[in-house]
């Protein structure tokens, strides 16, 4: 193992929450609109499934998740309480306040929080946690600047790849597997989504 990757691990040994931001990490960045009867104009939001059973893994193996955008797509929310996310901050285009607010509400440490970007403002969050993730397609200059670089894309399961690597080596994988197995996974209670608006505040 070279000194690099016995780093990461070491980093997610000590993760107790998973946040991520929405466009190009749970999503490829695409953004489709549509009209409905009363002309109003929604957003169109296309998940990946392995990401989505991620949050259930994540949650069976005792990690939190959350959610930091700098957008308001109704859709999000949804997507978010149904898999057991535990937050979700709307309009933080500015996130390193979303951040502090998840560390007073959860007692967690910056240093136990890990964090998948892509863009320009992910970088305060990415500076200050943990483990900081940025997905294959992110910009180069978030890249430069984070831990580990997914090998998948966004919105193509690179959610689900940063859950692999963090319950792998905090030794939960088996159990994982074992769940998987005898079709447990995601049986764990889900918490009720934290909704902040940042507009609202």
């Amino acid at each position: 193992m070279d000194k690099k990757t016995a780093t990461i691990l070491k980093k997610a040994k000590k993760i107790k929450m998973l946040i991520t931001d929405v466009d190009g990490v749970l999503t490829d960045a695409t953004m489709n609109f549509i009209t409905n009867p009363q002309k109003e104009l929604l957003e169109v939001k296309k998940f990946c499934a392995y990401d989505g059973l991620a949050c259930h893994m994540l949650r069976d193996g005792g990690i939190k998740s959350a959610i930091i955008t700098g957008g308001n797509a109704p859709a999000t929310e949804k997507r978010a309480a149904s898999l057991g996310m535990d937050f979700l901050y709307y309009n933080y285009l500015s996130k390193g306040p979303a951040l502090q607010d998840i560390l007073k509400k959860t007692g967690l440490k910056a240093e136990e929080i890990a964090y998948i970007g892509d863009d320009f403002i992910d970088m305060p969050v990415l500076l200050e946690v943990g483990l900081a993730c940025a997905v294959k397609t992110s910009i180069p200059e978030v890249k430069k600047i984070v831990h580990y670089v997914t090998k998948k894309e966004g919105g193509r399961g690179a959610f689900r790849e940063v859950t692999e690597l963090l319950l792998k080596a905090q030794g939960k994988w088996n159990k994982t597997i074992k769940n998987a197995q005898e079709g447990t996974i995601g049986k764990t209670p889900k918490p009720k989504l934290q909704v902040i608006n940042f507009r609202q505040k």
